[in-house]
């Protein structure tokens, strides 16, 4: 949990540095809130008609507006004085002699037995070790380590099958959604494409998928984001107006961009500019809600694209009361440490550890007391206020008690660009989460910067919007427009049926490569014999499958066995048997079911045999036959089984135009 209260070496920073960077406030601060009257003045003049992308007023804003990134600071960094972190910083980050300066050396050497700081010397590796003695010595770092259930000799408190999930708890790693080279090819950089998330929690995918634009694309690339929940689509609106806005430094606002997204607590800084993020995206219209029936807005972001959004007036007060709110930061700690440490929820966090390496145990723990993505040696105690976007406006914690920010990217990818940008130890996962995440914000930020890319946030029931789009209402989205549109897991709550026929209709019919993306992990909630996990007789045949081709593995299970259903490992080789059970025909057997390939031929779509942006399942390349089985490596199957927590389970469809509506 983050301490309310200042840190005690706070005053042990040179006081020249500290009024330095006290002055540089202070002018930003001046620059910045001229700067935003004179953008609010502007916007106030702008006409009405928000969504054509034509407004003069706006095109003229944007030759005016000078970028101050390279002249000031905002102290939004993650820094001790609120500067970016671009390495390792050594772990000594405190002295025993009061006068002397903190150690603001690059570290270089680390502990050898957690692997999870970093010194610049031994002299600070020695200095530093009464006080990180206690993190080496804990117990989440002994091989051996036992969840609570077992050294209690008590059966544990959730279902030990894991025979159901809610499909909404899960999520899944980014992909790109339009994947080019498999596709249209990135040798037409002058096309113009359009992009629908139908259903969008978060702006994973949106990244992915700019991140791998060409960066000599000179098309233009116009993204449609909706989501049903106001919440969730005004979050959205005011990570991405705060990574984009062209004042701060693109270093300092990816760094705010990670923290706005996993961070349940922010910098005074960072917490004073989320709340001039919020006053310039709501403020000129927040006083004249009542007598509107829609709340539009439109803004400006680094480069020649723009941020717009279309959302009800009664969507838009609940967000507003939430992210406005004055609660306090006790208040809203308490209340998240309350629903992590809630007694029905030990078992479950106990389980998600005992699937974990000791040093990534460590690391879980120092995120879920700090609240604060970051290197695990990084000093948090700056961070003393809410993150507003993440709390309610009574100051509830929303998040889930098994929070995993992990789950959303690539754990291999993580770790590899963690040791090429910052030569951080995989065992720091969230450190290299960190500078990962990091990276990928600040390419989002130089693409939509050198890039025509253009937004538009909705919040809309996925029907309505269809529908509305069908008959005009968004003019830059006008009829069979999309080249790829994402509806998420719909299909679990409507059906195949009803995507197809308010979204089929939509797809671009001059684009041989459109095509509508569907998964679900419902698909077999109503055959319950589908999965491995679930049927006794499949589990057992993999089993005896394992110990013939497996040896050594025989003398293991026995092993596991002997503790019975209170047994970790076979917690964890339940939980993983799907990853390596062949369930292609019970899925075909569901698509016959809902009549998949007769509906999709109504409207000239197909199921793609081999799919063209994201695999089948896990595991399996992108080109997978069917029946293909998942081939991984076992640092791969951790990283996708214990770190990215994904549902083996899931499956992914794409649907295409038929073949015989172009010579392929």
């Amino acid at each position: 949990m983050v301490s309310s209260k200042p840190s005690p070496t706070a005053s042990l920073a040179p006081s020249v540095p500290g009024l330095v960077r006290v002055k540089s406030l202070v002018r930003a601060n001046s620059i910045y809130q001229n700067m935003l009257g004179r953008i609010q003045r502007q916007r106030s003049s702008d006409d009405n008609s928000l969504f054509s992308f034509q407004s003069p007023h706006f095109q003229k804003r944007s030759t005016q507006i000078l970028s101050l990134e390279n002249l000031m600071s905002f102290g939004l960094g993650s820094g001790p004085y609120g500067e970016p972190i671009r390495h390792i910083m050594c772990a000594n980050q405190s002295t025993r002699i009061r006068a002397q300066r903190r150690c603001t050396e690059q570290g270089s050497i680390s502990c050898p037995r957690c692997q999870l700081v970093k010194y610049c010397s031994e002299r600070c590796q020695k200095q530093h070790w009464p006080r990180h003695s206690s993190t080496c010595a804990h117990p989440y770092l002994e091989g051996n380590w036992q969840p609570e259930w077992v050294l209690q000799e008590r059966p544990p408190s959730f279902a030990c099958s894991s025979a159901t999930f809610s499909p909404s708890s899960f999520v899944f790693p980014a992909f790109d959604a339009l994947n080019l080279t498999q596709n249209e090819g990135v040798e037409f950089i002058d096309k113009n494409y359009k992009l629908c998330f139908a259903a969008c929690a978060d702006i994973r995918n949106l990244i992915e998928t700019v991140n791998n634009l060409p960066s000599n694309y000179q098309g233009r690339f116009d993204v449609l984001i909706n989501n049903s929940d106001p919440i969730i689509i005004n979050r959205n609106l005011v990570i991405l107006y705060a990574l984009l806005n062209p004042e701060p430094s693109i270093d300092e606002a990816a760094e705010l961009a990670v923290h706005l997204m996993y961070s349940a607590a922010l910098s005074a800084p960072s917490a004073a500019y989320l709340q001039r993020c919020l006053d310039d995206v709501y403020g000129s219209q927040y006083d004249n809600y009542s007598g509107n029936f829609s709340f539009r807005t439109y803004l400006s972001t680094r480069g020649e694209g723009k941020i717009c959004s279309l959302q009800t007036v009664a969507g838009v007060r609940s967000p507003l009361e939430m992210f406005m709110s004055t609660y306090d930061s006790a208040l809203a700690l308490k209340n998240r440490w309350k629903v992590l440490a809630a007694p029905e929820n030990v078992d479950t966090w106990d389980r998600f550890l005992s699937r974990l390496r000791p040093s990534h145990r460590m690391a879980f723990k120092r995120f879920r007391e700090t609240g604060v993505l970051a290197p695990f040696a990084a000093d948090t105690n700056r961070f003393m206020h809410p993150n507003r976007l993440l709390f309610s406006s009574q100051g509830t914690w929303l998040g889930k008690s098994d929070f995993n920010p992990l789950q959303g990217w690539d754990a291999t990818l993580i770790q590899v660009s963690g040791a090429k940008i910052a030569m951080i130890e995989s065992a720091d996962i969230f450190g290299c989460l960190f500078f990962y995440l990091k990276d990928q914000f600040r390419r989002f930020a130089y693409q939509v910067k050198n890039l025509n890319v253009n937004f538009v946030l909705t919040q809309f029931d996925p029907q309505i919007l269809a529908r509305g789009i069908s008959a005009g209402v968004i003019p830059i989205f006008n009829g069979a427009c999309f080249d790829r549109i994402d509806t998420k897991d719909m299909m679990d709550d409507v059906g195949i049926e009803a995507c197809l026929a308010d979204w089929g209709p939509l797809l671009n019919r001059e684009n041989r490569f459109a095509s509508l993306l569907m998964h679900s992990r419902a698909w077999h909630s109503e055959r319950p014999y589908a999965l491995a996990r679930c049927n006794p007789h499949v589990a057992l045949m993999l089993f005896m499958h394992k110990c013939f081709k497996i040896p050594a593995l025989n003398s293991k299970l026995k092993d596991v066995f002997a503790q019975g259903l209170r047994s970790p490992a076979l917690l964890r080789l339940i939980e993983s048997l799907d990853a390596f059970y062949d369930h292609d025909d019970i899925f075909q057997e569901f698509l016959e079911a809902e009549n998949t390939e007769p509906i999709a031929a109504a409207f000239d779509l197909g199921l793609r045999p081999h799919h063209k942006v994201h695999p089948k399942r896990f595991g399996v390349s992108l080109d997978a036959c069917a029946h293909q089985m998942p081939d991984v490596s076992k640092s791969q199957f951790y990283d996708l089984a214990s770190l990215c927590e994904v549902d083996f389970s899931a499956r992914f469809l794409e649907f295409g135009w038929s073949f015989n509506n172009f010579s392929l």
